[in-house]
């Protein structure tokens, strides 16, 4: 009886220290990911643009050069996308693709859709990377109903704000003049909704986690972050450290 109860202590731990496990950004978006934003009786997967209507394909364009701006939207890369529908949606597909949609269970119908949200709706996932400020990819995510209104928007500073983007040299310039060492030194970027900015982090990792893994407990000690739209130097609020990494608003970014 007490092993099976050190057992179960030990999962519950692990699940626990899971949840504060950081997940990198981009996150590829998958059907429980849409479902975040719109439930949908029907969905299906497409990975090529052709697939859907041009005039989606068009909304998109058009969102996301007013959006990113021109130079960042020709970086785009094309990944994958959904389209979410209250009525049985076709999308051109081989029948090994229709096969696998039915082991998976992707093309059953639901109930109780959305009644206010125009479908159908697609989500289309793209990657963005900037090498020349430090950024090795990003995720795009973005999903427009019918008449191309935003459902979710694309996590990434407006296009006026995203060809000023502080390169990671920034940082080190700061690390050097508080000399700091780089020994097991973290610089992350994040992107923050609330201030809809990338920003720079900086930390070293003290110890690693406990017994359960290195996302259990481990000791960290926060130096400062650094606003990569305007450059403005902030320090770690300590007592809510765990809020600004753990938060729904904020997203790693490689």
């Amino acid at each position: 009886m007490k092993g099976k109860i050190l057992s179960l202590l030990i999962i519950i731990s692990l699940v626990s220290c899971n949840k504060y496990s950081r997940e990198k950004y981009p996150q590829f978006a998958t059907k429980t990911e849409s479902y975040k934003y719109v439930n949908s009786c029907y969905s299906v997967e497409f990975d090529n643009l052709n697939k859907i209507p041009i005039d989606i394909q068009n909304q998109f364009t058009s969102y996301l050069k007013n959006r990113l701006g021109i130079n960042n939207f020709q970086k785009l890369e094309f990944k994958f996308g959904y389209a979410l529908s209250d009525k049985p949606i076709e999308i051109e597909r081989t029948k090994s693709e229709s096969e696998i949609l039915a082991i998976l269970g992707q093309n059953k119908e639901k109930s109780d859709c959305d009644s206010i949200i125009n479908f159908p709706v697609y989500s289309i996932i793209y990657e963005l990377k900037l090498p020349e400020i430090g950024i090795d990819k990003v995720g795009i995510n973005l999903m427009l109903d019918t008449n191309g209104k935003p459902i979710k928007d694309v996590d990434f500073p407006k296009a006026e704000f995203a060809d000023k983007l502080i390169p990671i040299d920034s940082v080190h310039s700061e690390l050097i003049r508080r000399k700091i060492p780089y020994k097991k030194l973290n610089i992350d970027l994040w992107f923050d909704k609330r201030i809809e900015s990338f920003v720079w982090s900086t930390s070293t990792l003290i110890r690693e986690g406990g017994i359960f893994g290195p996302s259990c407990f481990p000791e960290v000690k926060y130096h400062f972050k650094i606003n990569a739209n305007n450059g403005e130097i902030t320090e770690f609020n300590n007592v809510q450290t765990s809020d600004y990494f753990f938060g729904s608003d904020n997203h790693y970014v490689e």
